[in-house]
């Protein structure tokens, strides 16, 4: 037999748990977003990356489009072990037209990136700042 008073029940304590949130005005920092939307998209053309130092929010991803003629494997840095943000390394090897997401983005950092197919091109080259704002410094260049 079903009982409406338990389903009512469960209902106000969900409804009183969502409450718990507060105001909005506690000073208490809140976790990371870990939904990993898409915080920033940089388009590779012939000429180089459009943005060198995007900025996405911690728990975000980053957004690689490729729209030269020519392959473009996107990586990590150092170049040769790829270890500095490793989840730069799903965009891997996007071909022309195609776009690729990174994995989610959770430390406050720059995370430094290169096209391994061309690793000494300086147009091919950047840092994701993750989690800075336009207010802190940027971090120094990784070693490529």
């Amino acid at each position: 037999m079903f009982h409406w008073t338990g389903l009512a029940t469960a209902a106000a304590a969900a409804l009183a748990l969502a409450a718990c949130g507060g105001d909005g005005n506690s000073s208490t920092p809140t976790a990371p977003s870990t939904d990993g939307g898409v915080g920033a998209t940089v388009v590779i053309t012939a000429s180089g990356v459009s943005g060198s130092t995007p900025r996405v929010g911690l728990g975000q991803r980053i957004r690689f489009t490729n729209n030269d003629s020519r392959p473009h494997q996107l990586l990590s840095t150092p170049h040769g072990s790829h270890t500095d943000c490793p989840a730069l390394n799903e965009i891997d090897l996007l071909s022309p037209g195609q776009s690729r997401d990174s994995g989610v983005l959770n430390v406050r950092r720059g995370c430094g990136f290169h096209d391994h197919l061309n690793p000494d091109d300086q147009r091919f080259r950047g840092q994701v700042l993750v989690g800075l704002s336009e207010n802190d410094p940027v971090p120094p260049d990784p070693d490529y």
